[in-house]
């Protein structure tokens, strides 16, 4: 255990559950947040490129107009379903997740500016880029880009969490919070994975959606953009994927290569599932019968996003090894809060599935000038 860096002492205050259970609690909830924040980035994008095709394309148009009635609600939750990850997050590695946000803190604090500007910019389009798409285009287009901006400072603390041996230098560069974790190779390419699997979640979300709709032309053609937007960035989310592999501390990167049986084992997944949901989505594109194969291919992605997150979870516990362990956790369960945690959390989970459903299955008839139209 390494003790000449200025890593501050873990909080006395005792963890008020299981480290077992309060892990499992964090990537459960953080892998619900996910799916939402992924479709939020991924669904800003798609709904930018759909307005700028709506004179060419009437199915474009429509999409971009279910999007813009969605993305507010996902937005929403969003927003809620990543309180529970983050405050697990702060109970076991708080010492380090507050150190790493103190050095970042100008650009950390700015993300509650950002999220406010990004929800008002959503929620503008919802409701005005059928009467006003040029202003709605712009105004989309900045919301995307404070998404990014916030994806990316999430990117910047989270792994300078990981690297107490640069928080001294970062701290004399600047002790007023401006910094940022500009040096570590692997910000960028995991920033890009990120990116790149928000796409790939949000084509499943119109694949969903193409499925409900399977027996018109706008479900069919919903079906085929959703598989090329899963497809195209995921295939490139594989050459980012090793990228990120390689960029790596060595000793990280062979807990995947062997020397841990279970991280190797999750790489091993990892790189079959996504295959697995490309060959079943494809062939669900050109199917008269699509379900079966659509429904492999989305589990297989679903997969893929529930291995993420648990490699992700390898991926800091190797880097914090020689820092910091669980056993140094003072633990005292509080098994009456733990239990209405977990009422709340099923109530709300069952909420939030009534609120999709009833979001989702509103009728959206297709007119007849657009099922003639197509494309």
């Amino acid at each position: 255990m390494l003790t000449n860096l200025p890593i501050p002492r873990i909080d006395p205050m005792p963890a008020p559950g299981p480290i077992w259970l309060l892990r499992t609690l964090l990537l459960l909830t953080f892998f619900l947040h996910l799916l939402f924040m992924n479709t939020l980035l991924g669904g800003t994008v798609i709904a930018f490129v759909c307005t700028l095709r709506r004179k060419r394309s009437l199915f474009a148009a429509q999409l971009a107009g279910e999007l813009g009635r969605i993305l507010p609600v996902v937005f929403a939750f969003t927003i809620t379903l990543g309180v529970a990850p983050l405050l697990f997050l702060q109970v076991m590695y708080g010492h380090l997740l507050y150190a790493s946000s103190i050095l970042i803190a100008v650009p950390w604090l700015g993300i509650i500016g950002m999220v406010i500007l990004a929800y008002y910019g959503v929620y503008y389009f919802s409701l005005r880029a059928t009467s006003h798409p040029v202003s709605g285009t712009i105004v989309m287009g900045l919301s995307i880009a404070l998404l990014a901006s916030i994806a990316h400072t999430y990117t910047n603390n989270f792994t300078l969490m990981l690297g107490p041996d640069r928080w001294a230098s970062l701290y004399h560069r600047s002790a007023a919070g401006w910094n940022m974790n500009w040096t570590d190779p692997t910000v960028l390419p995991r920033y890009l994975h990120f990116v790149l699997g928000a796409l790939a979640v949000t084509g499943l979300f119109l694949v969903i959606q193409g499925l409900r709709k399977r027996e018109t032309s706008y479900g069919r053609w919903l079906i085929d953009q959703g598989t090329l937007v899963f497809v195209a960035p995921t295939i490139l989310n594989y050459l980012v994927g090793f990228w990120f592999l390689l960029r790596l501390p060595g000793g990280v990167r062979m807990t995947f290569m062997g020397h841990d049986t279970f991280p190797t084992a999750l790489l091993g997944i990892g790189l079959l599932l996504p295959l697995a949901a490309i060959v079943h989505l494809i062939l669900a594109r050109g199917n008269k019968s699509p379900v079966r194969q659509a429904i492999i291919g989305i589990g297989g992605g679903v997969g893929t996003i529930a291995v993420m997150v648990l490699m992700r979870d390898a991926v800091r516990n190797a880097y914090l090894a020689p820092h910091f362990r669980f056993e140094q956790l003072p633990v005292a369960p509080q098994w009456g809060i733990i239990l209405l945690f977990v009422l709340i959390f099923v109530g709300g989970l069952a909420t939030l599935f009534y609120m999709l459903r009833a979001l989702t299955c509103s009728p959206n008839r297709v007119t007849a000038a657009t099922a003639a139209s197509g494309r």
